[in-house]
């Protein structure tokens, strides 16, 4: 019962992260749209171009900025989190006038996050999982992870990973494991030589 409720309030955090995106994402439709009204501010005399065009790219910057929360929300991952990050670093060296101290421990920030995404960053970082049955068709378990397994017609996933196995030339045995594109498969339960359950984990980078 408690795993049920810790699945239930897992996904619908998962959909309360998709509304926020679709809510948020109108809102950047709708401050982008008023960015063409500030290009007429050009062709007045009121403000130099100079003001203008810092006033206009602040206001551009800060969108993208929006723009990399949405993908955040819609499919967190370190490496969203390190984007918006990056995001809002650019627009403070691009725009801020800070002294070269200032901008030099920029500069610092922005390679640390690249040096931290290249070395510090696994394909599986950030993951989640799902038990399933091993007779659990591989096209249903797709629908069910959300997960893109190619399989062949009507192979169930304990064909499909004592076929990979064999193919990579491994042990079929509680604990080896199938790695794909963004997934990976872990036999997680057998009874005598017969895979009974199959652990699909999900990676987001």
């Amino acid at each position: 019962m408690r795993k049920f409720l810790q699945d239930t309030v897992t996904e619908l955090s998962y959909y309360l992260e998709i509304i926020l995106s679709a809510i948020l994402a109108f809102a950047l439709l709708f401050f982008s749209l008023s960015l063409i009204k500030d290009l007429s501010g050009f062709l007045s005399l009121e403000s130099s171009d100079e003001v203008l065009l810092q006033r206009f790219l602040g206001k551009a910057m800060t969108l993208a900025v929006g723009v990399e929360l949405i993908k955040m929300f819609s499919k967190p991952s370190p490496n969203t989190v390190i984007e918006v990050l990056l995001f809002a670093l650019a627009r403070q060296l691009v725009l801020d006038h800070a002294n070269i101290l200032d901008f030099l421990i920029g500069i610092l920030a922005v390679a640390i996050l690249f040096a931290v995404r290249k070395y510090l960053f696994t394909q599986f970082d950030a993951t989640n999982n799902i038990i399933m049955r091993a007779s659990q068709k591989v096209k249903i378990a797709n629908v069910i992870a959300r997960v893109n397994i190619q399989a062949n017609k009507s192979e169930t996933l304990r064909d499909f990973i004592t076929r990979k196995l064999s193919e990579e030339d491994k042990t079929v045995a509680v604990g080896a494991c199938v790695y794909l594109k963004n997934v990976a498969l872990r036999i997680d339960k057998m009874h005598g030589d017969t895979i009974t359950r199959v652990e699909i984990i999900k990676g987001f980078y």
